[in-house]
């Protein structure tokens, strides 16, 4: 029946049981056994340490000891085997405990013969069996679980949680443990979520985009999937986020950059063609006013200059964003920089009495940098702050923090906030909300950071305030 030399680890300290028990052994002529005989507690330890045998059978009375403490010992020494306790008659408390700590069966010894023998090992070892492929079957699973870079989840039907993986502490910046005692739907921001939460069991969710909360306070977007699942009749919900922030943000970038190449080539081809009438015009209002005598009439002339000049500098600032690429790096401190902004927007803070909160790290942090465009980058941030906010209630936070490899500097204003239909255009070239404005400061910003190998992140509410994060690679 079975082809494979089986070795046998025997314990019984009475060698008249072990050779009764070894003929039973050789009674079974369709198995081959390779039999050790263990007449005592110690001895037996080292053989069960060694991981030699497929198969164990542990007698109750061994001296001092008992089987029962050399089934814990086995279970110590992590031995997968299947083991079988010999007992006494009316030792059915024994026999359990034995089941209970891992003991594959138990057999009666003064009942025992050969029949009972082998239908014992045939079933300790189809267990054993079975029970070691699940083992193996869960601590594979269990290792793709606990190293997928998704937040996984189980939870109950009400969305706590029950079980969880690394990657979602990572993701949230909560403990393990504190996500234990959360509610899934307490960290999504989706006012349709809770309605796919309730059909999850006709319609398991797929992809689903939505916002995560993490413990900072900050939005990723992640992709969620769930479906109900039912083990022994007990439903759970098993799930996953996948944080796809960075993807969308590279997306952003490169829509960006497109819009900003086609932009450029588009205003640098119009200031050509705006510049040389207008240099006409000017020399000819030059050459007129010159040979005007009635001052009256000099007036007009001076209108056209001062008008020529003003669409000049407007065309100035229309290039400005493409001039951002020629910076040179040189490694400086943010915190310098970040002083010269606030320092360069003091006028207009104390004008409309905005407080200013600075919240930099301790240590310092040094980055290649072009002092002089950063700092623009960092005075337009403040400066659209500083305009959103309400006189003598603006609050500006500027903070700087270490986020593992990487360098973030934060604004958090208490203003008026962005409206969702203006957040995915704050970025382009010459859109604006203000009445007097050009569209251009954010563009501009976004440019200088890219320059500087960096991103930048906004997250606002309306008449709540806004948050621009910019993270920078420190190359530590």
């Amino acid at each position: 029946m079975n082809n494979k030399l089986i070795k046998v680890l025997l314990v019984d300290d009475d060698e008249d049981d072990y050779f009764l028990t070894r003929e039973y052994f050789q009674e079974l002529v369709n198995w081959k056994f390779d039999i050790t005989w263990c007449s005592t507690f110690r001895d037996a330890q080292q053989h069960v340490r060694d991981h030699k045998y497929d198969l164990y059978l542990f007698d109750y009375l061994l001296g001092e000891s008992t089987g029962i403490d050399l089934i814990e010992l086995a279970c110590q020494f992590e031995c997968e085997e299947p083991i079988i306790l010999l007992t006494g008659k009316g030792d059915t408390k024994i026999a359990v405990e034995a089941l209970r700590l891992g003991a594959a069966d138990y057999l009666i010894k003064s009942e025992l013969d050969a029949e009972k023998l082998e239908r014992s090992i045939r079933y300790a070892l189809e267990r054993t069996s079975v029970l070691k492929a699940l083992k193996h079957s869960e601590r594979r699973y269990r290792r793709i679980f606990e190293e997928s870079n998704d937040f996984l989840f189980i939870s109950d039907l009400a969305g706590n949680i029950i079980d969880l993986n690394t990657s979602a502490s990572v993701l949230t910046g909560y403990a393990e443990d504190d996500l234990r005692l959360k509610n899934i739907l307490e960290l999504l921001e989706d006012a349709q979520f809770d309605s796919f939460w309730k059909n999850i069991k006709d319609h398991p969710i797929h992809d689903q985009e939505v916002k995560l909360l993490t413990k900072d306070g900050d939005k990723k977007y992640c992709l969620f999937s769930a479906t109900l699942e039912v083990d022994d009749d007990h439903p759970y919900i098993q799930g996953r986020l996948h944080d796809m922030t960075a993807r969308k943000q590279s997306e952003r970038e490169r829509l960006f950059s497109e819009k900003m190449a086609v932009t450029g080539r588009l205003v640098r081809m119009l200031a050509h063609e705006v510049r040389n009438p207008l240099t006409n015009v000017n020399l000819s209002a030059e050459q007129l006013e010159m040979e005007l005598v009635d001052e009256d009439q000099k007036f007009y002339t001076q209108i056209i200059k001062r008008n020529c000049n003003r669409i000049n500098d407007l065309i100035s600032q229309l290039l400005q964003p493409s001039s951002s690429a020629d910076i040179e790096l040189v490694t400086s401190s943010v915190h310098t920089v970040l002083t010269q902004a606030i320092g360069a927007a003091l006028d207009r803070v104390q004008l409309k009495r905005i407080q200013i909160v600075n919240q930099f790290a301790e240590e310092e942090m040094a980055l290649p940098l072009d002092p002089v465009s950063l700092q623009m980058a960092f005075l337009n941030l403040i400066t659209n702050a500083i305009e959103a906010m309400e006189e003598d209630k603006g609050i500006l936070r500027i903070s700087t923090k270490s986020q593992g490899e990487n360098i973030q500097v934060i604004f958090t204003d208490n203003g008026c906030g962005i409206s969702e239909e203006h957040m995915e255009k704050i970025f382009e070239p010459y859109f604006t909300g203000k009445n007097n404005g050009m569209g251009i400061g954010l563009s501009t910003t976004m440019s200088i950071i890219h320059a500087h190998h960096g991103r930048i992140d906004v997250q606002s509410e309306v008449g709540e305030g806004t948050t621009f994060t910019i993270t920078f690679q420190s190359g530590k």
